[in-house]
């Protein structure tokens, strides 16, 4: 008589925020979904899963998934909100599903399907004031009710865990840590000429330092310009300032601060930059600074170093957790301490050429391929599965 093979459970992914290419609803979470789907199907093969995701370059850039989309146009918080607690949840008591991964923090409110939930940070609980109230009050109550309810849950670091823990009140032992990854282009070398190109192509100058990121209140873009300032004035350095990203939301003090500075030559925005143009601007740039109040992980400062850009990110949150040893810390609320590192980096030759060397070995550690291995454990202790030893895989970049 044959062996009857087990029948995989299938698994609905709510990767609704998967954007490619759109300005800042295109960074941070939607990479982390992007770069996280690649690697899943090898390390969750036990598991047949359901995409709900309307990016319609998607089903092009991941395979082994069945993939759902829908016409409303979810790329706008209020229209994701309404699919999410009604289209979808039908969908969910429709077809009764093993297991429900929410990617982004809520799951329905009506909703039967063992869950598992992701999140990134909790910036809305602790600058509730960043947000605006909708979307305050439905990522704050949701994302309580979801992480009370979901068999575990997964965050990007300790810090975010720690948060969870005090700010939902879920016990640490439910939580996984998926720490991202960093792609194998951002540790690949680039030659002077290839990099002259670009920045001729980009119009920029020959010196300059990076913050790359969306334009929002906790990016603290203002100390930073203050900063900037600071060490022009002490050093006379040749640099100007190049703040790439898309533009975020409540950036008002940004131009103030330009003004109040009088730096309106010495900043460049060239706007929101592609993923797969990212690792020629870190290694153009001479260091980045990323002196963010808050982060659920931190990516710019962790692939800067990846590229051997010599970086410069805050003491707070998970960002020392992202860089360790290998960039300096600072006080994100102190302009003069910021000012301080950025004209020590600068400024001194074996420094740079100490951070050059030990930032990609540190990033190194960083792998998409752990992050996956985490997430498909974490579906299976939801499940009360074992690992089978057959889809064990090496970590790698």
């Amino acid at each position: 008589m044959p062996l009857m093979q087990a029948v995989r459970p299938r698994a609905a992914l709510n990767a609704q925020l998967l954007r490619i290419n759109e300005g800042y609803r295109s960074a941070g979470i939607a990479r982390y979904i992007l770069y996280l789907l690649r690697e899943l199907p090898l390390d969750a093969a036990d598991f047949q899963f359901d995409v709900y995701a309307t990016e319609p370059r998607a089903p092009a850039l991941l395979s082994n998934f069945s993939f759902h989309t829908t016409r409303l146009p979810v790329h706008k918080p209020m229209a994701r909100i309404f699919w999410e607690q009604t289209l979808f949840a039908f969908d969910l008591w429709q077809k009764n599903y093993a297991l429900l991964h929410s990617l982004a923090y809520v799951t329905p409110f009506f909703n039967r399907t063992p869950s598992v939930v992701t999140l990134y940070d909790m910036s809305f609980f602790l600058y509730p004031e960043y947000f605006p109230p909708l979307q305050r009050l439905y990522l704050k109550l949701g994302t309580r009710v979801s992480a009370q309810r979901a068999r575990r849950l997964v965050t990007i670091s300790e810090s975010t865990k720690r948060d969870a823990v005090r700010l939902l009140n879920v016990a640490e032992d439910k939580i996984d840590v998926a720490y991202p990854g960093v792609g194998a282009e951002f540790f690949q070398a680039v030659d002077s000429e290839t990099l002259d190109a670009f920045r001729r192509a980009k119009r920029l100058p020959e010196h300059f330092v990076l913050f790359i990121g969306t334009r929002e209140p906790r990016k603290n873009i203002p100390a930073l310009l203050r900063a900037f300032a600071i060490a022009k004035r002490a050093r006379n350095f040749p640099h100007q300032l190049v703040l790439a990203g898309g533009r975020g939301w409540m950036d008002e003090e940004i131009p103030r601060a330009i003004a109040e500075t009088g730096l309106e030559k010495q900043i460049i925005f060239p706007g929101f930059v592609p993923h797969d143009e990212l690792p020629l601007w870190y290694r153009a740039a001479d260091a980045l600074v990323y002196p963010s109040q808050y982060e659920g992980f931190g990516m710019p400062p962790l692939e800067a170093l990846a590229c051997g850009t010599p970086t410069i990110t805050s003491n707070v949150s998970s960002l020392p957790e992202a860089v360790g040893d290998a960039a300096l810390l600072i006080d994100p609320q102190s302009p003069q301490q910021i000012a301080a590192a950025l004209e020590r980096v600068l400024s001194d030759d074996a420094l740079r050429h100490e951070m050059r060397l030990g930032g990609p070995a540190y990033a190194r550690q960083f792998s998409w391929t752990r992050a996956a291995q985490v997430t498909a454990q974490t579906y299976r202790l939801a499940l009360g599965m074992e690992k089978p030893i057959s889809l064990l895989r090496p970590v790698s970049n």
